[in-house]
């Protein structure tokens, strides 16, 4: 992580001052401690974090010399000021540096071998760097039995901590979960929990970074690599549609560990992580990873090589069409333009669809109005927040959100459910199919507003026309309003710049029995949104081709696997909810018998008779932008390492649109939840397993009673869709009137009671 805030040298309005002799400038309210780390002179620091709010001046680590004032002045706490002159070289300064170092290390273990800060510790460096060349200090260090488990993901070794309070703060301030403090006084002050439990929550991880010693440490990484075995790769997050930037750790072949970037693009992430896309990666060494090409027929299921794999793939999509292919949510812009291909070429006709939300005319005038990043958040006086949570479907929208409030922000939320977020400002609870109230009911503070912005919620507002209009009404006669998509799907803009549409008119192709050969890609319909109707419908299709890199689902009846590997272990762009393009590189290779879907599609196309001009994930993604108006303009240079903004609208498409029609079935309404650790990828990865969530039903306390199921444990609940039973918890804060059910589980099959294009419903609940 970056200790220093970023400065921007061109800005207007900047203060002229002098640094060790040089006549330097910086822009007005810089502390002085960030102008120096821009202009090249490092000021050494520990517990300042400039994400973390002001400073505090706890560890007196960046003290200097100002001209004119008395003694030293810690640099993370002094603004430059004009003509100020500061010495950060003097005899003074530098023994004030051997002094504070001297201190902290007086009682700092000796365990640098065996640390995991080991060879990346900030204390290490700069005690080579500013502190002293020997110790005074001759006397017995203290002990404590170590590790202590802060939870189940952070292991605590209390006698390297140096109480430089970036953790508390980071729990206190930018979390606002309050678990952290720091217990006791003095020599005896060390991290605990407020309440002596784990610390739990979603952010929890960051605190690894933020730690400038080694007191907190990754318990899945402890004793696994040192900083001279591993190799760090800058990539994006495929847990959801923010795109976070973070850096992945390869050791001995694998995803060994996930972290913030050094530098974090403080338009997106800001450095900050949420627990699933530190902590999931070992969802790649799951043991329902697909290792080995797989051939199935009635006779048995063998493995093969991939030549045979791909060989055998390509001699059903070269029989007679019509064929189809699918896209999950997780696919990128790179193997969605290759499927389009094939469909244009070698499988001509073929029916091309995505398994995401899809086109939603309702939206349209919403994404005409002028867009927002995610960093103009903080400086929002106001935020509305319609539908959606952000909590555990965007997570780092939420640290957003806090802070703009933490600023003096105001936020209003509406939408059918309640969420960590609604207690920060008037929340309008609405019923499902009603969310224009709560829209109107934030149009005054919306109007009244200097610097309004809109998060609004694609997977609620697709389906709810009227609101979508009053909202786009709204942004258009404000003066200054912005608005942000709070996206459903990880790459569902990327696939939509392609002009990839939704996937009802491709299910209803497969109920006719027309599909000849249906190739999935990173696709798995029969657990995705109308899963009893696409369970059906594919048993109607001629042959299965999935490329996948985990089992289950679709994988374990396809006719052909391929293995694939997934979003940490290939390059490829994914492009986020703000329409921001960014670049996946791989931190390890795939298993052995698995590959990239970029490659196994080109090598499917060569087979095919095609063979495509282009080789490499670059070249492809050239020739999608040469060819599809959305990515005009974009490559992977121009992407860079922070990621591009798209500069034209993804093209609308006809076939596949979500509607705005009522909610089909009788009963309560439906509303579905996310659990940011209930998906697959949290499933998966044992590290994650003390935190993992899983379904349930909630019901308002009065709604139970009427109905008879205040004392059930579980319930079952039916739809014109499908059904599913389970459990059931009565929550007196839940709004009667509806019942809400946890999506994504695996297992659980909320996603039988939907319709494929997750339009609403309405269920039947009776206890089971």
């Amino acid at each position: 992580m970056s200790d220093y805030a970023p400065v921007n040298l061109s800005a207007p309005d900047q203060i002229e001052f002098e640094l060790n002799r040089r006549r330097l400038a910086a822009p007005a309210g810089t502390m002085l401690v960030d102008a120096a780390y821009a202009h090249g002179v490092e000021v050494p620091v520990f517990c300042y974090e400039p994400r973390l709010g002001g400073p505090i001046g706890a560890c007196r680590m960046c003290l200097v010399h100002v001209e004119g004032m008395r003694g030293l002045q810690t640099a993370c706490s002094t603004q430059v000021q004009p003509d100020m002159v500061v010495r950060s070289d003097t005899d003074e300064v530098r023994d004030a540096h051997d002094g504070v170092l001297e201190l902290l290390l007086a009682n700092h273990p000796l365990d640098c071998p065996v640390c995991d800060k080991g060879g990346e510790c900030p204390l290490q460096d700069r005690t080579f760097k500013f502190g002293p060349g020997k110790t005074q200090f001759v006397e017995h260090k203290r002990h404590f039995p170590k590790p202590l488990d802060l939870s189940s993901l952070i292991a605590l070794d209390r006698e390297r901590c140096i109480t430089c309070f970036r953790c508390v703060r980071f729990s206190q301030e930018v979390a606002e979960d309050g678990h952290l403090i720091m217990r006791e006084r003095g020599g005896d002050s060390e991290i605990a929990t407020f309440t002596g439990d784990h610390y739990t929550g979603r952010f929890t991880g960051n605190v690894i970074d933020l730690c400038p010693v080694g007191a907190l440490t990754s318990v899945p990484y402890r004793f696994v690599a040192r900083p001279w075995d591993i190799k760090n790769t800058p990539s994006v997050c495929g847990h959801c549609p923010v795109g976070c930037n973070l850096e992945l750790t390869e050791h001995e072949g694998h995803v060994a560990r996930v972290t913030g970037r050094p530098n974090p693009n403080y338009s997106v992430e800001e450095g900050w992580l949420c627990d699933k896309a530190r902590f999931a990666y070992p969802e790649d060494r799951a043991p329902d990873r697909v290792r080995q090409p797989l051939i199935r027929d009635a006779a048995a299921t063998r493995e093969v090589a991939i030549e045979e794999a791909v060989e055998a793939a390509a001699l059903l999509l070269g029989r007679d069409g019509p064929h189809a292919f699918l896209l999950g949510p997780g696919a990128t812009v790179e193997e969605g333009f290759l499927a389009q291909e094939l469909a244009s070429g070698p499988c001509r006709g073929a029916l091309v669809a995505q398994l995401g939300l899809g086109d939603a005319p309702a939206l349209a005038g919403l994404r005409a109005a002028p867009a927002a990043q995610l960093d103009d958040i903080d400086r929002a006086d106001l935020v509305v927040l319609v539908g959606g949570d952000p909590a555990n479907q965007q997570p780092v929208v939420e640290l957003r959100i806090r802070k703009a409030v933490r600023g003096g922000g105001r936020l209003v939320s509406a939408g059918p459910r309640r969420h960590p977020l609604s207690g920060l400002g008037p929340s309008y609870i609405t019923p499902p199919g009603r969310l224009l109230d709560g829209v109107r009911a934030a149009g005054p503070a919306f109007r009244a507003a200097r610097r309004p912005l809109v998060l609004w919620d694609e997977a609620d507002l697709a389906h709810e026309p009227a609101a979508a209009a009053e909202l786009a009404g709204l942004l258009g006669a404000t003066r200054g309003a912005r608005q942000l998509e709070l996206g459903a799907d990880v790459n569902g803009a990327g696939l939509s710049a392609l002009g990839i549409p939704g996937a009802a008119d491709l299910v209803a192709a497969l109920e006719q029995g027309t599909i000849t050969t249906l190739l999935t890609i990173h696709a798995q319909p029969a657990e995705s949104a109308g899963a009893a109707r696409w369970a059906e419908a594919l048993g109607r299709v001629g042959a299965v081709v999935a490329l996948a890199s985990h089992g289950g689902g679709i994988a374990d009846s396809a006719a052909v696997v391929l293995p694939a590997a997934t979003h940490r272990e290939q390059e490829g762009v994914y492009v986020s909810m703000a329409k921001r393009a960014q670049r996946l590189r791989p931190g390890a290779a795939p298993p052995g018998g698995a590959a990239p879907g970029w490659e196994l599609l080109i090598a499917l196309a060569h087979r095919l008779g095609a063979a495509p001009a282009y080789r490499s994930p670059a070249a492809t993604f050239a020739a999608a932008a040469a060819a599809r108006p959305a990515l005009a303009g974009l490559s992977y240079d121009v992407i860079g390492e922070l990621g591009a903004l798209l500069h034209a609208a993804p093209p609308a498409t006809t076939n596949g649109a979500v509607g705005g029609g009522g909610a089909d079935g009788t009963g309560l309404p439906l509303v579905t939840t996310l659990r940011i650790f209930g998906d697959a990828a949290a499933h998966r990865s044992d590290a994650l397993s003390g935190v993992r969530q899983g379904a349930e039903v909630v019901l308002g306390a009065g709604e139970a009673e009427r109905r008879g199921l205040a004392g059930a444990a579980q319930v079952r609940l039916q739809s014109p869709h499908g059904a599913c039973t389970l459990p059931l918890r009565v929550d007196p804060r839940c709004p009667d009137g509806a019942v809400h059910a946890t999506l994504g589980v695996p297992g659980a099959g909320v996603e039988r009671l939907l319709a494929v294009d997750r339009s609403p419903v309405r269920v039947e609940v009776t206890a089971a």
